[in-house]
Parts: structure tokens; sequence; C-alpha cells
């Protein structure tokens, strides 16, 4: 006997229509009638997973279990379904994205309505306007099955930019996990921190429950591995639909000719054997979308113009998508209309990838006291590292420099550089000459670095390109006077040079935009 709520969402689901192409989490009017049953055949029981997937295809169906995919239309148009769309689209994947995911799922049951017929209140349509009415009433797919239970999915997400770079993420995580047989074991955790550490790429963590009324707050690796490994024994009191399949009315005898059309139609949206569909290309342009705005952010957090092409380029891929969600509404207006594939100049384009150059700038001072590095420097971008705060010390010669720096935030480190953080070089002597702090929002940032110096730095000024101003230290005989301006598309991002017990050595670490964005091609044959 089906039980509530296992009864309520079997009997909300199953038999009910849907469009597969234009808004397919919502429901259309039930064209049939049936028998539902306990599907026999459903798994039930306790499943976890780890699994590397380089596209979002593959991302995508291993989120949803790959539970009704063989079978059916493919993916999921069930509204309980939509949660797994948010969440996928809630990691704003790109094209060279890599990510590992984690997850442990538990079927409850399953529900299968087998062997419907139209009700007797539906006739069969029989001509092109006949049919468009009954795709537009009833959709052009119907819930055949459905499996209930709960699940919890961790998502680590290393946003790679480039082909070569993905590549290497993958090489990198090879030397930790074992790629071929990847499974949730208690050190997991740590592994997951240790690919963070090792690779130079951006990350997210983002971890997602559902089955559970009042599911506990995941906020690490260590939290979503031992979840994971205990949800098969935890009361999944609020169950949710895990699984659906769907097939399409052409399968009934009395429907199979009229809804030739549609069926070709529906091809063009989803794909025919290994050929990809329009919805595909949908999901990539979205990908290279989301890799648009990152750089363009990116871009303007340091203050700098986007370039031409990068602009162009979202603006293509949001014709783009819109050309393919329009011919849609035509599919959801006129099913038996023949649809033809819009040209998507944005897929030619590819994708963008921001690479500015770091480099040196003019070293002050001389060579005593021990060096000091601006840490993870090729890193720094990705992460969007900004530098925030300076300070000083000083008296006749600057004892102390003081830099606070700002950054994205890592959800999988424990033990690295947290989002906001003040590095001290030199000694404890001098006066504290106070800080200068940048306006972020406003992009405020160090253009003008005019020194004294002699064997160490006797005297600093720092100015901002809002006309701040923070000085320390006196000049001395026979010191020599340096003044460095950044050019207009560089930013300094940090510095580096020599310190003890004071200053003695300061050089400018500088990001230039000049000439930064690159243009990964986007290989159709490439996505499985």
């Amino acid at each position: 006997m089906i039980q509530p709520p296992c009864a309520d969402i079997a009997r909300s689901l199953l038999l009910v229509g849907r469009n597969s192409v234009h808004e397919p989490e919502r429901e259309k009017r039930q064209a049939l009638v049936g028998l539902i049953t306990a599907d026999a055949s459903a798994p039930v029981g306790y499943v976890s997973e780890v699994k590397l997937c380089r596209t979002v295809r593959e991302l995508s169906q291993t989120l949803q279990g790959q539970a009704g995919v063989a079978a059916g239309l493919g993916l999921l148009p069930v509204p309980l379904l939509r949660y797994r769309r948010e969440f996928l689209e809630s990691l704003h994947t790109t094209v060279f994205s890599v990510s590992l995911v984690v997850q442990a799922r538990r079927r409850l049951r399953g529900f299968e309505a087998p062997e419907p017929g139209l009700r007797g209140d539906v006739a069969p349509p029989t001509d092109a306007a006949g049919l468009d009415r009954f795709v537009a009433q009833h959709g052009d797919c119907w819930v055949r099955s459905v499996q209930l239970g709960g699940e919890v999915q961790g998502v680590f997400t290393l946003y790679a930019q480039s082909r070569e770079e993905a590549e290497a993420v993958v090489r990198s995580i090879g030397l930790t996990l074992p790629l071929e047989a990847l499974t949730l074991s208690p050190e997991l955790g740590s592994q997951l921190r240790r690919i963070r550490k090792e690779t130079s790429v951006n990350s997210s963590l983002r971890v997602r429950v559902f089955g559970l009324s009042a599911p506990p707050a995941v906020g690490s690796p260590d939290e979503l591995v031992a979840l994971a490994r205990d949800f098969g024994s935890l009361d999944l009191d609020a169950p949710v639909v895990l699984g659906a399949e769907t097939r399409g009315y052409e399968e009934l005898p009395e429907l199979m000719t009229v809804f030739e059309p549609v069926v070709a139609n529906r091809d063009l949206f989803r794909g025919k054997g290994i050929e990809p569909g329009l919805l595909r290309r949908r999901e990539r342009l979205q990908e290279i979308g989301n890799q648009c705005r990152w750089v363009e952010e990116t871009c303007r957090l340091y203050g700098q113009a986007p370039e031409a092409t990068l602009l162009n380029q979202a603006r293509q891929v949001r014709a783009d998508s819109a050309a393919i969600d329009k011919l849609a509404e035509a599919f959801a207006r006129s099913a038996s209309s023949p649809l033809q594939a819009p040209d998507l100049p944005a897929l030619l384009q590819g994708s963008p990838r921001l690479l500015p150059r770091i480099r040196d700038g003019q070293r002050l001072g001389g060579e005593g006291g021990e060096p000091f590095a601006f840490r993870d420097r090729s890193q720094a971008i990705q992460r969007r590292r900004r530098l925030w705060k300076i300070g000083l010390n000083a008296g006749k010669l600057i004892d102390q420099i003081r830099l606070t720096f700002r950054q994205e935030s890592d959800p999988l480190s424990d033990h690295g550089l947290p989002n906001e953080w003040t590095e001290e070089q030199g000694g404890r002597g001098g006066d504290d000459r106070g800080t200068l702090e940048l306006d972020l929002d406003n992009h405020e940032c160090i253009t003008t670095l005019n020194a004294n110096t002699g064997s160490g730095v006797d005297q600093l000024e720092f100015i901002s390109s809002d006309g701040q101003r923070l000085t320390g230290g006196r000049p001395s005989n026979g010191g020599r006077a340096s003044r460095w301006i950044a050019g207009p598309q560089e930013v300094v991002l940090g510095f580096q040079g020599r310190a003890e017990t004071w200053l003695d050595a300061l050089q400018p670490v500088i990001a230039d935009f000049q000439d930064a964005l690159r243009w990964e091609p986007v290989r159709e044959e490439e996505d499985p």
C-alpha cells in the first residue's frame, strides 16, 4: 500500500503532461489515465558516489543520478526536480570547469504508471491544428515513473579558464585521488583541501541536502563527507523526487503517426544520438556567459575597462540564448510547424580567458634583512586579491610596513589565507604614521610610490588614485630619491622586499592588464 507523503507525491506527478522544451517545470493537463503501482524494478536503499565531471552535461547527469535518463526523454521535466536545476545553475560552471561531486542518495521507493491510455474525454488529434492544441494543453510527454527519497550533494568546482588549465587540474587531482576508483573515504575531506591548495585556479564548494525537514548545516569538506557517509541511517521525514522517467506521447499507438512532426522538432532541441541539440548548446552559451561575466567583473574590480570584444561576446551570448528561447516559445505555440536551428555566432567566438601579466616593479633599497614575498602571486587574480590598507611605523627610517589584503573567501581551506589578513614586515621601532585605507568599492589603488633609499628604505610616500597620501621616514644624506608611477593598465597587487629590524627593500608587484584577454575555442566534439 502506498503511504503518504509518498502517495501524494506519486499521484501529483504520474501521468501528468509536460512540455519537454519550453517551461518543463509547468504542469499540463492530464491526457492519460492508468493504474499507479509500486515499481518493483526501481532500486531502493543507500548509495554513495564520488565522481569527476569535465562538462556541465556530465555534471547534470551525475547530480540527477542517471535515473530516467536513458529511457524516455532525458532531462527531468518535473517541478520538484527544479531544485536540481537551480543547484546546477548556482555553481556558475564555465566551459572548462572541472567538478568533483560527492553525493549520497537514499531511495525509499518507486512508483509507475506502466500502461496508460487516453482519457475518454481526450480525442486523438487528426491534423496539424489539432496536434498543436493537444501539445499546448497536454505537452509533448508525460511522467511514467518516479523515485522518492533523499540526498546530499556536494560539488567542488575548479574554474579553469582554458583546456590546458583543465587538463592540469585533472592531473593535479590524479596525484591525490585515484581517479579510476573514487570512493567516499574518511580521508576525502583532507584530500579535497589538498587539491584546492595545490591547484592554481579559483574554486567553490556548494552543498545541498534534501529529504530532511531540518537538514544539518554543512560548511566544510569534512562535514560533507561525514554527512554523506551517515546518510543511509537518517530518518527521511521529507522525501523528494530523486528521479523520473518521461515518455513521449508518440509511444501510444493512437498517437504514433500524428506525433511525428513533434518528435522531429523535439529532436532539434534535445538532440538525437550523439548529436547535441539546441538545449545543450543553450547550456554551452550559459557557460560562456558565466565566464564572460567573471572576466568583466574581475576587470572592473581592478578598475580596468573590459575590452570591446568581451562586451560584444557577452551581448552575442545573450542574443544567441534569446534566439533559442524564442524558438522554444514557437514550439510551445505550434509544435507541428517545422523549426530550423538558428545561427549561434557566440559558440564560434569561444570562451574568454583573463591573463594579466604579473611582474615586479622598480626595486627600492638595499640587500640587508630577510626576504619577504608576495604570496601565491600566480593565483592572485583568480582569487581577486586586492591591496586594501597600508600602514607605516617610522622614525628616521621606515621601521615597519603593514599590508592588509582582501580576496575571495576559500571555503575549502582551514589553514591557508582568510579572505582578509594583514602582513607585518620589519621591526617594532618608530612611531605609527597611520594607515592609508583604499576605497575598493570605487577601485582606488596605489598609483605612485616616492622613496629615498640608501642601504635601507629611509623614506616612503604612497599616493593613491584618489589623491590620498601616506608618508613616513626622513631622507638621509647621500640617499637616492626614486619615483615609481603605475601605467594606465597597471595595478599594484602588493609588495615584496627585504626586512628585519627595519624595512631594507621594497618592490611593488604589478598586474599588467594590457592585452590580457585570450579566447579559447569551444569544441563541440569534446562534449561527451
